[in-house]
């Protein structure tokens, strides 16, 4: 029986011939956590068969000598916050179906404000088995890990360790890649299309695996970490006419980015027949590298102006895959870029199914037009030859010396084997996985139904929208949620000193949320109440 994964695949590619291949693996539940800064707190994250968990945070304020930590069950992945004052961002993921919160008060008793707001949290899907992937939606060629050609072909290798995989808002995979000297990175558009979703994008490099391993699978996502470089990045420019973004990735402490390298375009562009190799992550697997065709012949520019995804595109037989987009195409004589992978589905020319890419001219020539041309982003320091085409950004184009956004990168580190705490009570956790009346912190509600590849690349976003304005509240407010209203605990909550009405009742005679706007039910007594404080809940009552 066709699989539903094969069917929607199916239904797909006969719609349409091109497909923009971002590879969606999860979504995200909308969850409103907090935790008075004076209070302690435990967590626990769990969606069953998931493949990761990632919270994401409206803000942060952690202060001098409290900390908050995520961590696995089993304590091997760690995350921790110290200090810190941030909004608007997903944490590092935690492989697996369960995630710990803990948040540990400072002992010099500050109070008077809230330390932090989960707004939402991330989870990733099933890993598909190998009978519901699509295994070529572009392409008849093999796959190598990047490995394993290190000793046969070490220039192709060394170009691959230039090249990231992107988890993009909690639930997309992309692949990036250094352009030039300084730090930039280039992906698709449809990949990362906006300042929201640039904020909140891990960038992760030398995800290789140990061994040659020419086996694994293209299920196998998120396999053979390497280092997450950044949480966040600021867009320098994106263009939705030639499908790019360039963007200054906000490093974490430390990181150097000189052990990867960079790779350099041919100001002229692709040429045809000429051969050619693809370094990716299809599907969000480790690294790998197409260089040759199921007959063992080399990939070349088949077609030198097709109209795909977008207009005028080059088109090529090699492999790709969901995950895939962004991927640099470079040539296999030069080692130099020639086109940005973007588009698959596939067309099918002569028989043949083809994948496509933006040629590189063009991206050098928006670029060159706006002034914002990576150093070194030429090969042989070559000057971009004049163009008969005078793009127009799409987008407004910002100056390379832009600021970076307001969201700065989070203060974390990442530690192996988790540092012993402070001792603190036993945490009994609460539990995402069986959503009842009776919990003592509101539970989500899941958003959004599994998606699947979708087309255009103009409306290539991933799954999991940017917080509103009313759930991202500025990093020195409470919380604004709009839309929930908390669940009434059955467990009774130690009373707790309840601020004095200041003729914000509006009429309300019992516990009155300022951040919902309204009077909760009879059953809020005054201690619980004052327990809801991240709702800015206040006691009417006598």
């Amino acid at each position: 029986m066709l699989s539903i994964a094969k069917l929607l695949t199916t239904l797909s590619l006969a719609a349409t011939s091109s497909m923009a291949l971002i590879e969606v693996v999860g979504t995200h539940e909308n969850l409103y956590l907090g935790a008075p800064i004076d209070q302690p707190l435990s967590f626990r994250f769990n969606r069953q068969d998931a493949t990761y968990i990632a919270p994401h945070f409206a803000w942060i304020n952690i202060p001098a000598g409290a900390r908050l930590t995520i961590e696995s069950p089993d304590g091997a992945q760690k995350i921790e916050y110290t200090n810190l004052n941030q909004t608007n961002f997903y944490t590092k993921s935690i492989q697996g179906d369960t995630a710990l919160l803990t948040y540990t008060p400072p002992t010099n008793g500050t109070s008077g404000q809230d330390a932090f707001f989960v707004d939402k949290f991330a989870h990733g899907f099933p890993d598909a088995s190998p009978d519901d992937v699509a295994a070529t939606p572009c392409g008849k060629g093999n796959l190598r890990t990047a490995l394993c050609l290190k000793s046969s072909d070490p220039i192709k290798y060394q170009k691959a360790q230039a090249i990231a995989r992107l988890f993009i808002d909690g639930s997309g995979l992309c692949t990036g890649w250094l352009f030039g000297s300084e730090g930039h990175l280039v992906t698709n558009h449809h990949c990362i299309m906006d300042k929201a979703t640039a904020g909140n994008t891990q960038f992760e490099f030398g995800a290789e695996c140990p061994k040659c391993n020419e086996n694994t699978t293209s299920a196998s996502r998120f396999t053979c970490p390497g280092e997450i470089v950044a949480t966040s990045s600021t867009i320098i420019y994106t263009s939705a006419e030639n499908d790019f973004t360039l963007v200054k990735m906000n490093l974490e402490p430390g990181v150097s980015l000189a052990k990867y390298g960079y790779l350099q375009a041919r100001a002229s562009g692709p040429v045809l027949n000429e051969p050619i190799y693809i370094t990716q992550h299809p599907s969000g697997g480790p690294t790998k590298i197409a260089t040759a065709l199921q007959d063992g012949s080399l990939g070349t520019i088949e077609d030198m102006s097709v109209r795909s995804c977008v207009k005028d595109e080059v088109a090529y037989s090699l492999f790709t895959q969901g995950g895939s987009s962004g991927s640099p195409v470079l040539s296999a004589t030069e080692n130099v870029v020639v086109a940005l992978h973007n588009c698959g589905g596939c067309s099918v020319k002569d028989g043949s199914q083809l994948a496509r890419g933006v040629k590189i001219d063009k991206v050098i020539a928006e670029l060159t037009k706006a002034n914002v041309l990576p150093k070194d982003a030429l090969a042989n320091g070559a000057a971009p030859q004049p163009s008969s085409i005078s793009p127009t950004p799409t987008t407004e184009s910002p100056k390379s010396t832009a600021a970076p956004t307001s969201t700065p990168n989070p203060t974390a580190k990442t530690t192996i084997v988790p540092t012993t705490a402070a001792p603190i009570p036993t945490p009994t956790y609460q539990s995402t996985t069986v959503p009842t009346s009776s919990t003592t912190q509101p539970q989500p509600t899941s958003t959004t139904q599994k998606p699947r590849k979708t087309c255009a690349p103009k409306s290539r976003k991933p799954a999991t929208p940017s917080p509103s304005t009313a759930s991202t509240p500025s990093t020195s407010a409470s919380p604004q949620p709009s839309t929930v209203t908390p669940m009434k605990p059955t467990t009774t909550t130690p009373a707790t000193k309840v601020p004095t009405p200041s003729g914000d009742c509006k009429g309300c005679t019992g516990c009155y949320s300022k951040s919902l706007g309204s009077c909760l039910s009879a059953d809020y007594d005054k201690a619980t109440c004052a327990s809801y404080s991240y709702f800015q809940t206040i006691w009417c009552g006598n």
